[in-house]
């Protein structure tokens, strides 16, 4: 892909993805770059082309609400997106009426490497549309240079009405064997840490309802809350990123995930792999190679299996 489009063709992927439309699949084509799109039964494609008279963008399918929206994304024309499609997300997750809610996600669980992060969004009513025209939408559906971009953006909107906390590897270890001492597995320790992200934007802010991404039984999160529990609105629910303010935490979130891989791969003078399986075997040997077995708790989670050779 020319590099001139990928940052236009990446934008226009964001978009695709706050909109609820799939990005079937793509390609380079000549003088430029393809991508097929689908909501429902219907597809439309989308050819993005850059030569001397600069951008130029061809829009072809069916006549109808996928080609008018495809057209307003891949040109800027705003006007023409359905009424509903800034909010599509949603779904409903927050009770109707009330001003603000909180949403609260986390990054990192399942990776090998790296630190467990969570982030909670404080958001108003009026801030929903504003934040999906942006693009926010579930992490999982963009890209790291796109996530960058949100990110930024969030904080400047929401300001201080945003926390994440970052566990990297060395106090991930530390606090996992402390409560596992307890009895006590990951998910009460994610609990404690969404737990803590909670009560530091309710120090601050009044909000009736809370919505988390739920990992595992309601108690893990209620248990950490008590008194907060009791007051307020406290809703878990899986794929909770169809929510602004959980897709919003999910992005921050991931920001912070990969801003943290970052710092390990430049401390280390490696690329650490995302997730549990592909590259996580030659990764350890390496790094054991280099490092030896008693800094391994400084870049991974020795909880996982991976690392039974340990104990």
């Amino acid at each position: 892909m020319d590099v001139k489009l990928q940052p236009i063709v990446e934008d226009f992927k964001r978009k695709l993805a706050a909109a609820q439309i799939r990005c079937v699949r793509e390609k380079d084509i000549n003088y430029g770059h393809q991508v097929v799109c689908a909501q429902g039964t219907v597809e439309g494609t989308v050819n993005f082309y850059y030569g001397k008279k600069g951008l130029s963008v061809v829009v072809q399918g069916k006549d109808g609400a996928l080609k008018q929206t495809l057209t307003a994304l891949a040109t800027g024309e705003r006007a023409a997106l359905p009424a509903a499609a800034p909010q599509g997300g949603s779904a409903g997750l927050h009770p109707q009426g009330i001003s603000c809610w909180m949403g609260c996600d986390e990054s990192g669980k399942g990776d090998v490497f790296g630190p467990l992060v969570a982030a909670a969004c404080l958001i108003q009513a009026d801030e929903e549309v504003p934040l999906r025209r942006l693009g926010v939408c579930d992490s999982k559906m963009l890209t790291d240079d796109a996530i960058a971009r949100l990110a930024a953006e969030i904080r400047e909107m929401l300001g201080d009405r945003c926390v994440v906390s970052v566990l990297m590897p060395e106090e991930y270890n530390a606090r996992y064997q402390a409560f596992k001492q307890r009895r006590k597995n990951l998910n009460h320790l994610l609990g404690s840490i969404h737990g803590h992200n909670i009560r530091v934007l309710l120090s601050k802010y009044e909000c009736p309802c809370i919505i988390v991404d739920k990992f595992g039984k309601e108690e893990y999160v209620l248990a950490e809350l008590q008194d907060e529990a009791s007051s307020h609105q406290i809703i878990q629910v899986t794929k909770g990123e169809r929510d602004t303010a959980v897709a919003a935490a999910s992005i921050l979130a991931r920001q912070a995930f990969v801003d943290a891989m970052a710092r390990l791969a430049q401390q280390y003078g490696m690329t650490f792999p995302k997730g549990a399986y592909m590259g996580i075997a030659s990764a350890i040997a390496a790094f054991r190679k280099t490092y030896g077995d008693g800094e391994l708790s400084s870049v991974g989670k020795l909880n996982f299996k991976n690392f039974d050779f340990l104990r």
